[in-house]
């Protein structure tokens, strides 16, 4: 087995400074006998442990930074507050766009754009949209019309910081930032994107058809590079457990499947083995629905926006969720006896669309999550974190009580939130992002039995080339993953699903040509078949009315946000339901942090990368 394990110096971070004179500051200056000045802006933590101590007041921009935690993707947070004497302190920023190996600020937008593709670009823009409605309503929504504080790394766009609004600032002002770059456009967008600039900034496009005229577009140019996937996984209970809460789609057990669009990792929660079962369930739950609405998808000539198909996803989490937590009512579970389960999914979307060269297959990747379950994207230059974990230390970060930096390594900061089945699904919240793929890489799912540790961040460089030049197989790097785990970690399960996508080039259709179907996956195995307990089992089977195909009908649409649903999804969900009668043989019918009213949160935007 090929170990990806990798010697790591102390995380000590590099880190952007805002405040009056520290652009004035000398290179290698100390300052506070903890920072050391890098370059204008740049300086890094010389002491990584302890975390900075917090003052008892910060300043009113700081709190902005607090509330944009849902957004870390793109957006920095407050590391540390350094007094001044006679002037306004300076506020360093973590998980600022900074090459951690160089220390060097990565490139402004403006400079990367006219060498960018014109899927990128769309790209660019998209995230761009995305951000200015999550950013308008925090008074900062200005940031995204500064070049110098737009940067990006590969596909993702990155802010420096938080710019506050001193005028009100409507659409037609990031259309005008936008006109900008229409003169390094590429040729294929670049008309396109002059009409839209021109309606946006004439009145005449309203925030719904921005977002439906850009989502076109990209898709447009999406289609013109299709992909090829390839998915493996694989779980263990680890070596310190007899019992494996964890689940995954694929497992490596079962047989294979051909459609490799579906990944699931589900980390099972709660007493008396009850995490083995509601895991296990929801991936079967899931993978069931799911393959239903790719089958549909697959052949529809009407493009679904991704809200619907996020709130599609929703809803599908939802009735997975309402399954388990029917299972707790009956049962009389309550407080930490009451199961549950994580969950980070895959799933990508194929929808045809029409182009100059006929109808073509455009791919849509859809990542959900619930709890602490994450999902990274990893390339040979990369490696980006694209979930935010449901623990407290965001929950009390996001209400403004506390920075993330001097939480996250609390012993109660990871206590879960909020998680499948142990609710109802009316105060359930998914996370559901878009990304569409402009590149090479490999996504990875995995359960915390993996992510803690900072595993992934430290071990990821010495595989990813393994892979990308085809010297192991997917399967082994998977064996890889959950041998560093079970060594390096071991204090718990561990589940990893990998996701391999490579684009074939625009050149890949000729003129005219058809999209192709997705080339069948002999690495995909089908639904997880894992033997259970004698215990689990008894649990799982103790649910007479898990096969009511009524009641789950109106599970969902009771849960589900309200929506005008195509008549295809429809089909779907009657199609999930009479499959579902055939599973209803073997379908049977603790972490969490006391709950809370946290306050309004900036939605994630659904950013394609």
């Amino acid at each position: 087995m090929i170990s990806v394990e990798r010697v790591t110096s102390r995380d000590i971070p590099y880190l952007w400074a805002i405040g009056p004179g520290c652009e004035s500051m000398t290179v290698g200056q100390r300052v506070g006998d903890r920072y050391e000045v890098v370059s204008p802006q740049v300086w890094r933590d010389t002491i990584a442990d302890p975390a900075p101590v917090i003052p008892d007041s910060v300043p009113e921009t700081v709190l902005r930074y607090l509330k944009a935690h849902p957004l870390r993707l793109h957006i920095p947070g407050v590391y540390d507050v350094v007094p001044q004497r006679g002037k306004a302190p300076i506020v360093l920023l973590e998980n600022a766009p900074i090459n951690p190996r160089s220390g060097k600020v990565f490139p402004r937008l403006i400079d990367a754009w006219g060498s960018a593709s014109a899927l990128r670009q769309l790209s660019w823009l998209w995230q761009l949209w995305q951000l200015w409605q999550s950013l308008l309503p925090l008074g900062t929504a200005g940031s995204l019309l500064d070049p110098d504080i737009l940067r990006v790394e590969g596909w993702r766009v990155r802010l420096c910081q938080l710019q506050v609004d001193d005028v009100a600032l409507s659409d037609a002002d990031l259309a005008a930032f936008w006109q900008s770059l229409i003169a390094g456009a590429q040729p294929a967008i670049a008309e396109p994107l002059q009409h839209l600039c021109q309606a946006i900034a004439a009145g005449t496009c309203d925030a719904e058809q921005i977002t439906v005229d850009l989502n076109y577009l990209l898709l447009k140019e999406s289609a013109q590079v299709p992909l090829r996937l390839r998915v493996a996984g694989a779980t263990s209970p680890g070596p310190r457990h007899d019992r494996n809460e964890d689940a995954c789609y694929p497992d490596g057990v079962a047989p294979a499947s051909p459609l490799p669009r579906l990944a699931i990792v589900c980390d099972g929660v709660g007493g008396h083995e009850a995490g083995e079962v509601a895991s296990q369930r929801v991936v079967r739950s899931l993978h069931l629905q799911l393959q239903g609405l790719l089958l549909e998808s697959d052949g529809q000539e009407i493009l679904a926006p991704p809200k619907v198909i996020a709130q599609q996803i929703e809803a599908a989490i939802r009735v997975a969720n309402d399954l388990i937590n029917r299972q707790n009512d009956e049962q009389n579970r309550s407080d930490r006896q009451r199961m549950g389960t994580t969950l980070v999914m895959a799933l990508m979307v194929p929808q045809r669309i029409q182009t100059d060269q006929g109808w073509r297959q455009a791919n849509e990747l859809y990542i959900a999550h619930v709890g602490d379950s994450r999902a990274y994207w990893i390339t040979p230059d990369y490696c980006h974190l694209l979930t935010v974990d449901d623990d407290l230390a965001g929950r009390e970060t996001v209400a403004g009580r506390q920075f993330y930096s001097a939480l996250r390594d609390r012993p109660e900061a990871g206590a879960l939130t909020q998680a499948i089945g142990t609710r109802s699904g009316d105060y359930l919240a998914p996370h559901v992002q878009r990304f569409v793929i402009d590149e090479e890489g490999i996504l990875l799912l995995c359960s915390d039995g993996l992510s803690d540790n900072q595993r992934i961040e430290g071990a990821w460089g010495n595989y990813i080339g393994l892979i990308t030049k085809d010297i192991i197989s997917l399967d082994a790097a998977v064996a890889s993953w959950v041998e560093l785990a079970n060594q390096k970690n071991g204090h718990d399960n561990v589940a990893v699903v990998l996701m391999h996508c490579r684009p074939l080039g625009e050149a890949a259709y000729p003129s005219g040509a058809a999209a192709p179907e997705a080339a069948p996956n002999t690495d995909t195995p089908d639904t997880p078949d894992t033997e259970l307990t004698e215990a689990s089992r008894a649990l799982l089977y103790d649910d007479p009315e898990v096969g009511d195909p009524a009641r789950e009908t109106t599970t969902q649409s009771a849960n589900a946000t309200p929506v005008t649903v195509p008549i295809w999804w429809v089909a779907i969900v009657a199609s999930a339901i009479l499959l579902a009668a055939g599973f209803i043989g073997w379908w049977g019918a603790g972490r969490l942090a006391p709950p809370a009213e946290p306050p309004a949160e900036p939605e994630a935007p659904a950013t394609p990368e």
